[in-house]
């Protein structure tokens, strides 16, 4: 299903501009789509869907794609009337999914049931441990508690991504950060944060940082992080860094949660005629979706992974460093990523009492 649109068949500007999470914009990604193409993908990367969310509105006409997390193309960009509803025909790239690819649908249709946007990257989002410190089974039980643990102060990392930084300090308190708080549920959330913040030994946006500090046993886990972020150590022959889902929790009985990205059409997008939609051809194809899920030096599962044909692409060191024989159970113990309406209240909250990044 190409566009058959080529770099010939047009004429102005062949770039395309992206805001989207590490690994599109640049690099072995954005090469590829350049040669299938003929097209030339730039950008920003984000580390925050609601900092990246209020830029788009903000800053309108300065991209054509935005590649961000499950709620933000359906409740926030699309109701403010930012995003290019797609063609039916792009509906053949997510008919029929199966679980656990399937739950990720909901994230890219409307109220209406249209298409708004192409999921892609995926996964649990939680914890990273080396097993060699810490096992899995206390981490899959204890989950987020473990950052307000006495006998683990400056044993851990925190990885500096804003907004899961607030819902995973939420959920290490006890309490769902997808609903609306009380005053005692703000003071219980400021309690937690101020224990986990100040008691971390390393907190960084690096992820390759944080790993290199877990390999080495300066720390035992970090929060905030999963299996995109542990990926570039197990590719490496780390395999006692792994990717950790709590089992049980705050949110309707969940404790961990998981993402999937969403890549949509901006309408005041300034591409050529077809163009943006070349992107959604490449990344839902076999190929497209391979250099997606190995975009950055990472190793990450893609909802087109559900076609056998592509997960085939892939080698048994691949999925092995994506922690593919997991990757179903874990997501079971996962909530989605959803609207935080107390979000800001809570992310002041987190930078007030967060000492400076190391």
């Amino acid at each position: 299903m190409q566009t058959g649109l080529k770099r010939e068949d047009v004429r102005g500007d062949t770039s395309l501009r992206c805001l989207g999470w590490e690994g599109y914009a640049s690099g072995t990604f954005s090469s590829a789509f350049l040669r299938t193409s003929g097209f030339t993908l730039t950008g920003e990367d984000h580390l925050s869907d609601d900092a990246a969310s209020r830029k788009i509105l903000a800053e309108r006409g300065s991209w054509d794609i935005v590649n961000i997390n499950t709620p933000f193309v359906r409740d926030v960009l699309h109701p403010a009337g930012v995003i290019r509803p797609l063609s039916r025909r792009f509906s053949d790239r997510i008919n029929g999914l199966k679980p656990p690819f399937s739950r990720f649908e909901a994230a890219v249709r409307d109220t209406d049931n249209q298409l708004i946007g192409l999921p892609q990257r995926f996964g649990p989002f939680n914890l990273v441990v080396n097993q060699k410190g810490l096992s899995v089974a206390t981490a899959r039980d204890e989950g987020f508690r473990l950052a307000m643990e006495p006998s683990l102060k400056n044993r851990f990392g925190v990885l500096k991504y804003d907004d899961f930084n607030v819902m995973h300090i939420a959920i290490a308190a006890g309490l769902n950060p997808f609903v609306r708080m009380d005053e005692a549920s703000l003071s219980v959330f400021c309690a937690a944060a101020r224990t986990i913040l100040q008691s971390a030994r390393l907190i960084t946006g690096d992820h390759h940082r944080m790993n290199a500090a877990l390999a080495a046993g300066e720390i035992d886990f970090y929060i905030s992080g999963g299996t995109y972020t542990a990926s570039p150590a197990r590719l490496a022959g780390l395999l006692q860094v792994q990717a950790v889902t709590p089992e049980r929790g705050p949110i309707d009985g969940k404790g961990a949660v998981a993402f999937v990205e969403v890549n949509a059409l901006l309408k005041d997008g300034r591409a050529v005629p077809g163009a943006a939609e070349a992107f959604l051809d490449f990344i839902a194809s076999a190929v497209g979706a391979k250099a997606a899920a190995l975009a950055a030096g990472a190793c990450n599962p893609v909802v087109q992974m559900s076609d056998p044909a592509v997960r085939d692409l892939f080698s048994r060191s691949e999925l092995k460093a994506m922690q593919w024989d997991d990757l179903e159970e874990d997501l079971s113990y996962c909530a989605d990523y959803a609207i935080m309406p107390d979000y800001a209240n809570l992310l002041a909250i987190v930078h007030s009492v967060s000492p400076p990044t190391t």
